[in-house]
Formats: structure tokens, C-alpha cells, sequence
């Protein structure tokens, strides 16, 4: 079966960011792992937990959102309510796709949490199932997400959007299941 131009178009994006035998792409050793389903990211939690005896775990969205927002409430972005490229890695220039990519862990400054790049650089994996309507019907304090669905959720934006508004504390992106990409991957909780 010959490969789309799609598929073709998608290996070549995807050829920097691809790992071997357990080792990363060349200069790429401090960037966020990409390329990982959600299941990847689930499985990789368990692995955490297992050899460290710690509670590792995808965030839920609403700790994922609280994380971003460091301290900072009501706000569009982490940093707050004005886009500042000097503040996240996106793209501020589709014509620039191509010569784009991911930058180093906490390569732009935290946010009062003391966490880096909640906005852009990759769209992060979070453990709840997507529904449009949850938070307008779901429990208010620490809500858990709904119990199924046909998607999850990815949070933070990435350093392949243009669309500013994907970087927003509040945007949520639902995805299947399956999806993987150059653009997605996912950040660790722990709770005790």
C-alpha cells in the first residue's frame, strides 16, 4: 500500500521527534516527549508509580487548569489576559511551520506556581473523558470528569498553533482516543 501524501507529509514533521531504542533525538534530550497516545502517557504513569512507590498520575483537567493558572484566577493565559510570544512556544507564523518545534523544558518562565509551559510548547494529555457540557452539570469542587466518552482531553496549546485562543487556561481540545502527534504530550501529577 502506498503511503498518502498525508501520511508522508505527517512522517516527515514527525522524523525529528521520534525516539530510538529509548533514546532521544539528537539536541532533543531536555524537550517534552512527544508522539505518545494517551494510553502511552497512562501506561508511562504506571510505570512512574511502580518503580518510585509514589501516586504518579495524569492531572484531571480541572488540577491541569489550576496548575496553569498559577494563583492567577480569571485570566486567559498563565502570565495573563495579553498574548506575549516572549511567554510560550506557538506559532506566530504558519509560514514558519516547517522551521518550528518544540523548545527545551522550562525554556520560558513559570508561572506563579513555579510551573513552565502550561501554554504552548505541547498539548498536554489530562485523565478525564471529553463532554461539552461537564462543567456547566458536573460537581464544582474538584471535579473528576465524566466516567466515559468517545474522547479525551489534551490541555495547553502547542508550538504548532497559530490560533492563539488554544493557549487560554480554560480551552479544552477533545481527541480520540488513539491520536498521537508531534504535538501532543503529557505532564505528570502526584498526589499523597
Amino acid at each position: 500500500m502506498v503511503p498518502s501524501d498525508q501520511t508522508v507529509a505527517f512522517r516527515e514533521l514527525a522524523a525529528p521527534f521520534v525516539w530510538s531504542n529509548g533514546v532521544p533525538p539528537s539536541g532533543r534530550a531536555r524537550h517534552p516527549v512527544t508522539l505518545v497516545t494517551f494510553e502511552d502517557a497512562r501506561m508511562y504513569c504506571a510505570w512512574l508509580r511502580s518503580c518510585t512507590d509514589k501516586p504518579f498520575r495524569l492531572p484531571t483537567e480541572a488540577e491541569w487548569e489550576k496548575a496553569a493558572r498559577g494563583g492567577l484566577e480569571r485570566r486567559r493565559f498563565p502570565w495573563g489576559d495579553e498574548i506575549d510570544p516572549s511567554l510560550a512556544n506557538y506559532l506566530t507564523d504558519s509560514d514558519l511551520k516547517l522551521r518550528h518545534s518544540t523548545k527545551e523544558v522550562a525554556g520560558y518562565p513559570a508561572n506563579g506556581y513555579q510551573v513552565h509551559e502550561m501554554a504552548g510548547n505541547v498539548w498536554q494529555w489530562v485523565s478525564d473523558w471529553y463532554a461539552p457540557d461537564y462543567y456547566a452539570h458536573g460537581q464544582y469542587l474538584n471535579p473528576p470528569g465524566p466516567e466515559t466518552g468517545q474522547f479525551r482531553v489534551v490541555r495547553g496549546g502547542s508550538w504548532v498553533n497559530d490560533d492563539t485562543g488554544f493557549l487560554r487556561c480554560a480551552y479544552r481540545h477533545p481527541v480520540p482516543v488513539d491520536s498521537y502527534s508531534y504535538s501532543i504530550g503529557f505532564r505528570v501529577a502526584y498526589s499523597e
